[in-house]
């Protein structure tokens, strides 16, 4: 029972969560919008974000694991874990050179 209860503390120590963060320096365009998708069999498959909408390209993007992603990755153990992707258009060339500072996309910690 010792062995289980030292496996199962190791195992926990172990895990972490899943960000990635991409910016450009293209000016920000509207709301940020999100999609869900998922990672399959351990991060072998992942979503992507094709943002047809975008018709300049992206300015910022944030992948994620929700709050909740980490409970379904250990009731399908490892394989399917759900993601979710934020995503800001870019600015079309005609708003690039007015002078205005993009502010930070996520707060400081």
């Amino acid at each position: 029972m010792k062995r289980l209860a030292l496996s199962a503390l190791v195992l926990t120590s172990l895990t972490g969560c899943f960000r990635m963060s991409v910016r450009s320096p293209a000016p920000r365009e509207g709301a940020p919008e999100g999609r869900m998708g998922a990672s399959f069999v351990a991060g072998l498959t992942t979503s992507d974000v094709a943002a047809g909408e975008c018709r300049h390209g992206l300015s910022r993007v944030d992948v994620y694991w929700p709050w909740w992603s980490p409970i379904v990755y250990v009731f399908t153990f490892g394989i399917v874990a759900p993601l979710r992707a934020e995503y800001v258009c870019a600015q079309g060339p005609d708003a690039v050179g007015d002078g205005a500072e993009v502010p930070p996309s996520v707060p400081g910690l």
